[in-house]
């Protein structure tokens, strides 16, 4: 469920305590959520509607239509009091309808974490791997609908530098990007371990497999198409004071499987706001990890002075290239040797020049690729090159309709039955050697966006170290465990009514 903006959303909820309930009125408003008793003007509680600050939904489990349904009957957070001398910190519990509670979720999702992803969701398959982070296919546990979950290692983010600050920055920028060519980021949630960012989940491959796959490039209609809804994206971005700095095919997803017309943009890790003061060029280096489909060099002519967000013009340039010629724009074998072309931005296109592509079309190519940033063109420029004449400002790119849950079934039934799974494992030796533990499964078999294979071509992985989702409880319900951060701090007080 995705409720649409609101400004305000008022609900009601009561608090636990020994002479009964007490009952309050919420107001949220985007900026805070107030909490006021009843016939009050002044609110009890004041919480700041932040990235910082935390919630705890606390969930319990019932049989809803001959099905298992997962209810959210509280919600706790934590506030720091002086008394006297000392800071104590205080955890309030406050309970409501499952529907209201459940829409003041949606109202608070990615602004600020949440815990305990997995009173909410299933994790079924890995689907890839980064350096820092792995992308899981979880389940929706009441609705059924499928997500990929993007799982950020804690101790990447606490090791590096400005770590948590970028973490929050691309939450930020994923909020702000409501555009058929971006990915919607559905909630985030902080493990023991890990961060949880919960996206939509794209069926297809990248962009850089399917030119693995045409080998001399696409035709100028399918390439006019696959630019289109780019440009479109970058343009909005750059509206939105965005800049990506990380274009490549490998970062361009299909939301379904071989279907050019579903293009996302995907993976801001490296995003920033065009009007942030001291950029952060040290992430320079981490770019060259791949390969150098990025324009950072292109715009450090002067490393004195900040480059612009029409680095996203010239990588689009290199892509509308590679998309045109099924060739690299700087070829090389090795690190150094491409690192080299890029900073030298040597540009030869005269394989353009051999397919007999339109002058026009090369014209516009070079624009894209001009070295020097203040003279490249702008995305919207792009899009006013006859070139996609024939496409803009004729019809809009239509947003992609969400599938069903049973349309999502049938995709996966088929590869179902191939998954190579293991059993969670609980944290606790004690319900290790308890025979009523419910049990679930964690697909380990890396095989999303390769097809699926058969048992006897199976490759087992390493399980993803997350104890968030290895947790079992004794009665199968989604209960708060022991050790976990939160329930360490139910222990030190619980606030009382006076």
């Amino acid at each position: 469920m995705q409720l649409e903006p609101q400004t305000n959303f008022e609900f009601d909820c009561f608090k636990k305590c020994q002479k009964g309930n007490k009952y309050y009125k919420g107001l949220f408003n985007g900026i805070k959520l107030e909490l006021y008793k009843e016939n009050s003007q002044v609110p009890k509680y004041v919480i700041p509607i932040k990235l910082q600050t935390h919630i705890k939904w606390e969930v319990q489990e019932e049989i809803l239509n001959g099905k298992k349904h997962y209810k959210i009957v509280s919600f706790k957070f934590q506030q720091v009091k002086q008394i006297i001398d000392q800071q104590i910190a205080k955890i309030t519990c406050l309970f409501g309808e499952d529907n209201i509670l459940t829409k003041l979720k949606e109202h608070m999702r990615n602004k600020i974490i949440f815990q305990r992803i997995q009173d909410f969701y299933t994790p079924l398959q890995t689907l890839g791997k980064g350096a820092s982070s792995k992308v899981l296919l979880v389940r929706h546990k009441n609705s059924e609908l499928y997500y990929a979950a993007k799982c950020v290692d804690k101790s990447y983010v606490n090791e590096t530098e400005n770590g948590i600050e970028s973490m929050f920055q691309e939450i930020s920028i994923n909020n702000d990007l409501d555009h058929p060519s971006f990915i919607k980021l559905h909630a985030v949630y902080e493990g023991d371990n890990t961060f949880y960012m919960v996206m939509d989940l794209l069926e297809g491959k990248s962009l850089h497999e399917e030119l693995s796959n045409h080998k001399n490039g696409f035709p100028e209609d399918i390439v006019r198409n696959v630019m289109l809804q780019i440009l479109t994206g970058i343009e909005y971005m750059h509206q939105k004071n965005i800049m990506h700095r990380d274009l490549k095919p490998e970062n361009i997803m299909l939301q379904k499987k071989q279907d050019l017309n579903s293009l996302k943009i995907v993976d801001f890790g490296l995003a920033t706001y065009c009007n942030v003061d001291k950029q952060q060029l040290y992430f320079i280096y981490l770019i060259f990890i791949s390969k150098m489909w990025n324009s950072w060099l292109s715009n450090l002519i002067d490393k004195s002075e900040k480059y612009d967000k029409v680095c996203d013009v010239f990588s689009a340039g290199v892509i509308f290239f590679k998309l045109l010629t099924g060739k690299d724009l700087f070829p090389g074998v090795g690190f150094n040797l491409v690192l080299k072309l890029n900073k030298q931005c040597k540009i030869d296109l005269t394989p353009l020049q051999m397919k007999k592509n339109d002058p026009n079309l090369i014209q516009l190519i070079q624009k894209m690729l001009e070295k020097d940033p203040k003279k490249r063109i702008s995305a919207s420029s792009c899009l006013k090159d006859q070139f996609f004449d024939k496409v803009y400002n004729k019809k809009e790119i239509e947003p992609k309709i969400q599938q069903t849950s049973s349309q999502k079934k049938q995709f996966f039934s088929s590869a179902g039955k191939n998954f190579q799974t293991t059993e969670f494992k609980s944290d606790s030796p004690s319900q290790q050697n308890n025979q009523q533990i419910e049990k679930g499964s964690f697909v380990t078999q890396d095989c999303a966006f390769k097809g699926f294979k058969g048992q006897q071509n199976a490759k087992v992985m390493q399980k993803f170290n997350t104890t968030e989702f290895d947790h079992i409880d004794l009665t199968g319900s989604p209960i708060e465990k022991k050790q976990s951060k939160f329930a360490k701090a139910d222990q030190i007080e619980e606030e009382e009514d006076k």
